[in-house]
């Protein structure tokens, strides 16, 4: 079913207050310092009810929920068993390794779903450095991350920028001139809009994850933008 109701776009920046945690030689702090990678955790698993994502056997996201960000944190450099667990209902959506590099931020992003479909997944990408963007531009990376799109293109002012992005992908950069610009979600080379248009402002200098999420079928398809680290 396509659904061509728009949906607004926020920006969600959704800091954790969480203390730093020291255990078996993980540590985890608000602000990342020398050998310490910067990891986020974005939520895009639209019926868990909220996440709770543990580190090497401690908690360290609790009840992140649907379309939140909770802003980077330094890990030192290593390889961690991870843990995902619905807050509301008890349990384990995932549990695997990741591995982080010092000196690199990393977003982590929970997709998929409880019931039905796809199941809950986790996947990991590098950020751009912060500052190595061109002056006065800005650039943007589309993950697909809705059960039941795929593929999607990206359109910016009626122009498709990012072309066919599959479902738990993350696409290639689009650089554009800082300014606002209206966007859309459409199925790849179809002009029917699944998302939008929505209109976003993008700061020069800064860069961006667009993560499209949620479900045709509940009416919480939604495109977010989340600012990378800088």
């Amino acid at each position: 079913m396509i659904v061509r109701k728009p949906f607004g776009l926020s920006v969600l920046l959704f800091v954790g207050v969480l203390s730093a945690l020291f255990v078996s030689g993980c540590r985890l702090n608000p602000r990342s310092e020398g050998g310490e990678a910067r990891v986020r955790l974005i939520n895009a698993v639209p019926d868990a009810g909220g996440l709770n994502v543990s580190v090497d056997g401690q908690r360290v996201w609790k009840r992140a929920e649907f379309r939140s960000n909770t802003g980077y944190r330094g890990i030192a450099s290593g390889s961690y068993p991870i843990r995902m667990d619905s807050a509301s209902f008890g349990a384990t959506l995932l549990a695997r390794s990741l591995s982080f590099e010092k000196g690199y931020d990393y977003t982590v992003l929970a997709l998929g779903q409880m019931r039905g479909g796809r199941s809950a997944d986790m996947e990991v990408w590098e950020d751009d450095p912060p500052g190595r963007g061109e002056p006065g531009k800005t650039t943007v990376r589309l993950v697909n991350a809705a059960p039941g799109l795929e593929p999607v293109d990206l359109v910016v002012n009626n122009i498709v920028g990012l072309k066919a992005v599959a479902y738990g992908k993350r696409s290639p950069g689009l650089t554009l001139d800082g300014g606002s610009y209206d966007l859309k979600i459409v199925p790849a080379d179809t002009p029917d809009a699944l998302i939008g248009p929505v209109t976003l402002r993008l700061q020069a200098g800064r860069t961006y994850t667009l993560v499209a999420m949620g479900r045709a079928s509940d009416q919480t398809l939604t495109l977010e933008a989340y600012p990378d680290a800088r």
